[in-house]
């Protein structure tokens, strides 16, 4: 869409923070080239270094104070009485960090021409569609590379459907400090409440709305998403999705946001990609997120089978809708020209520059090669935070220009660069599907990659033809060898019968007809996996047969105890026991230990005050958790503390928010009310922390003590019970007690399985994390 816009003067671009550069640079080029006078005001950041001289374009830069902040110094250039404000026609705040200057030049000049991103929309809003596609990725001037896989998926569809809306929420990341953040998150609020200064932009897979997020510190994934929601929700004209039919990328974030602002009616289709999905399901709050979306989804698809099993151990209740659709490849963007030589010289990394991408030991791989190989290159394309580092490592390495990083390119320029090299070289730790390893081979390049899961599934049974998969590993010597091996067997490459086994699989008439009979509600239901259909064998199901259906279904342990009747044995009792672990600090451990022994046979009572610690411990269900946390939550000291020191002045500060926030036309009020929420948190858990909790820990013990007395040991059989473990100190005292009313009782601290040795393992119950 062109940048035109009707206002005279220059234009002002203000971009203060690191994230958004290569955005900035390509707006700033496109005024250039229509020449349009541009006033760039930037910080003075390492990221601006290399920034070329472009006709019309005065640069000014400003200094960041002691926090790295240049907050104050560009409102001080901007408010200037001959500042660049004077004599602009259009005000461009290009990242979040210049979000509050420009809403400080605005107040000094209203009527100047403002955007977030230099579009001219034209008054344009989202309209309603008939498949609304919801994503955090997908590609823009910041990120070429970001989402090309949402983007051939829409590809795939667009022949069926006449309005297809895209919705992408894109991170407006970068640091701040927690004033410049409080100010960013008011002022971006005012401006979002602007629709038309959100893009809607025409393409030609469907129309794109571009929605910027603003968000400078990520404290967990249910924050961030839930920000990312309420940025969506302003820039939909009626705060919903409207279409019958929304295709949502990643559980957090598409997910939520179909969920949270679909139509009732609407089917919800989620498509999984991430890699970090540990660390969602390591937040509590998280997790019941990712559960909530896999509830409301019609379907939830993965692009690969480890995504899939991932999802399925952590929500076994949901495995019936979880399946396995890949990533679609547009074969047709690509065309099998490369001439790779023999001797595989001219290495190409197209990605990441992250750690997990294997990056650093790929260049230490390439040197060792090099030794040997005095023509070898290595070529990196894409950013990343290790781009600096991988740069100097090169000039240490005496590499010179035979390694170089160049800047993404459009998805649309893979092709024609992939043609340049001989081989894709990928030493990534972790991929859910591996896009750039299929499209290498669409455009007649080798690979070289790491069976890191997605290419190990991809190039399952043609990995010899297409190029070579090595093992995951930080030794640089793994990859050099994996290279020489390649090299040696270079004529045994059919890359056009590989090329013809992947088209079968992921090009996109195969992969689009699954996504439309899904959309439709017209997909068959998801298979058991083969290795559950091969447990049952020729030799085996006779026999259960003959016993009859209720001899195949039972359980592990009835099985145990029928053997024992009819050898005459006395079955062995496996007993009770009771587990005290009110605070533990490793509820994984106990979990396991407590899982072990039901797997036993043994009836397990665990006792605890801290209920929410055994979401992520796969505690076993059979264990029956006895919570007396509701009890000490309601007790006088530490419900008087939190009324004093949390609720009642939250309750001050919330009132205030709430009149501050309907002043819209002014920010310094919520902005100051913002800076006070700070400042009593700090206070608030200082004084917690550091004063309540060193009187109330010496006295924990005795309360909790006190409250299991009446609230958990009633509900035990400890005249049935032989062990007590204790797992941790602020149990001491219940402990102690019951070891002086039951002697009968073996109370430890030391979590052995040796007493339960004995017994034989009925099943194999949850397994350990």
């Amino acid at each position: 869409m062109s940048t035109s816009t009707t206002g005279k003067g220059h234009v002002l671009y203000l971009a203060l923070g690191e994230y958004r550069v290569r955005a900035t640079r390509a707006h700033v080029e496109t005024f250039a080239a229509e020449g349009r006078p541009v006033v760039l005001v930037i910080a003075d950041r390492p990221e601006w270094d290399d920034l070329p001289d472009l006709p019309g374009v005065r640069v000014l830069r400003v200094q960041r104070n002691k926090k790295g902040s240049p907050w104050r110094a560009a409102r001080k250039l901007l408010l200037a009485k001959d500042g660049p404000l004077q004599g602009a026609g259009l005000l461009v705040a290009g990242d979040a960090q210049a979000l509050p200057v420009a809403w400080a030049a605005l107040r000094r000049r209203p009527g100047l021409e403002f955007r977030l991103e230099p579009y001219d929309n034209g008054g344009r809003v989202t309209e309603p569609a008939e498949l609304a596609v919801i994503t955090p990725w997908y590609p823009s001037p910041n990120n070429p590379f970001a989402g090309s896989f949402v983007q051939a998926a829409t590809e795939a569809v667009r022949g069926h459907y006449d309005r297809i809306s895209i919705l992408h929420t894109e991170d407006w990341a970068g640091s701040a400090p927690a004033l410049l953040e409080d100010a960013i998150r008011v002022t971006g609020d005012r401006f979002l409440d602007r629709r038309e200064l959100i893009p809607v932009i025409d393409t030609p897979d469907g129309v794109l709305t571009r929605v910027p997020v603003p968000l400078t510190t990520r404290r967990g994934y249910f924050a961030w998403a839930a920000a990312q929601e309420a940025a969506l929700r302003k820039a939909l004209p009626t705060g919903r999705i409207e279409a019958p039919v929304i295709h949502a990328h990643t559980a957090i974030y598409g997910g939520v946001h179909a969920m949270r602002l679909g139509r009732p009616d609407a089917r919800i289709i989620v498509t999984e990609h991430s890699t970090f999905l540990e660390k969602i399901f390591k937040q509590p709050a998280g997790r019941r997120l990712y559960d909530e979306v896999l509830h409301r989804a019609d379907e939830f698809l993965c692009v690969g089978s480890y995504l899939r099993d991932q999802i399925v151990r952590e929500f076994p209740h949901h495995e019936g809708k979880i399946r396995v659709v890949p990533n679609v490849i547009d074969f047709d963007r690509f065309t099998p020209e490369a001439k790779p030589s023999e001797k595989l010289l001219n290495w190409l990394y197209l990605g990441r520059l992250i750690r997990h991408k294997g990056v650093l030991p790929l260049l230490e791989a390439f040197a060792l090669v090099a030794q040997k190989e005095p023509e070898a290159t290595l070529t990196m394309v894409g950013s990343g935070f290790l781009e600096d580092e991988l740069r100097a490592r090169g000039e240490e390495l005496g590499l010179g220009d035979r390694f170089r990083i160049l800047p993404p390119v459009p998805p649309e320029e893979v092709n024609e660069l992939m043609h340049q090299y001989d081989l894709l070289v990928h030493a990534s730790r972790f991929e859910t599907f591996g896009m750039t390893v299929v499209e290498a081979n669409a455009a007649g390049l080798p690979v070289l990659v790491t069976r890191s899961y997605g290419p190990d599934e991809t190039l399952a049974g043609i990995e010899d033809l297409a190029g070579a998969l090595m093992d995951v590993s930080d030794d640089p010597d793994v990859i050099a060898d994996a290279y020489w091996a390649l090299r040696a067997r270079f004529h045994e490459l059919d890359l056009a019968k590989a090329r013809a086994a992947l088209l079968a699989k992921y090009s996109r008439e195969v992969v689009g007809r699954q996504l439309v009979e899904l959309y439709e509600d017209r997909a068959p239901a998801v298979e058991p996996p083969a290795a559950a259909a091969d447990e049952q064998t020729d030799e085996t199901a006779p026999a259960a047969a003959a016993e009859g259906p209720a001899a195949a279904a039972a359980p592990a342990g009835e099985a145990e105890a029928d053997r024992a009747e009819e050898s005459g044995a006395e079955p062995a009792d496996p007993g009770r026991v009771v587990i005290l672990a009110y605070t533990p600090a490793r509820p994984h451990r106990v979990a396991n230990f407590a899982n072990e022994l039901v797997k036993r046979g043994v009836h397990v009572d665990l006792v605890t005050a801290r209920t929410a610690a055994w979401t992520r411990s796969r505690l076993d269900p059979r264990v029956a958790l006895l919570t007396i946390e509701d009890a000490e939550t309601s007790l006088v000291i530490p419900r008087s503390e939190r009324f004093v020191v949390y609720r009642a002045p939250r309750a001050v500060l919330r009132r205030a928010d709430r009149l501050a926030e309907r002043q819209r036309d002014k920010a310094v009020p919520e902005l100051a009310v913002k800076v006070a929420r700070r400042a009593h948190n700090k206070v608030a858990h200082g004084f917690h922390k550091k004063v309540f909790q060193r009187g109330y820990r010496v006295v924990r013990p005795r309360l909790l003590a006190k409250i299991a007395q009446h609230e958990a040991l009633p509900q035990l059989r400890l005249d049935l019970t032989q062990h007590v473990f204790l797992a941790d100190t602020n149990a001491t005292v219940t402990a102690w007690r019951m070891a002086q009313e039951h002697p009968h009782l073996k109370v430890t601290n030391s979590m052995d399985l040796r007493p339960f040795e004995h017994l034989p393992v009925l099943d194999q119950g949850v397994s350990s994390p």
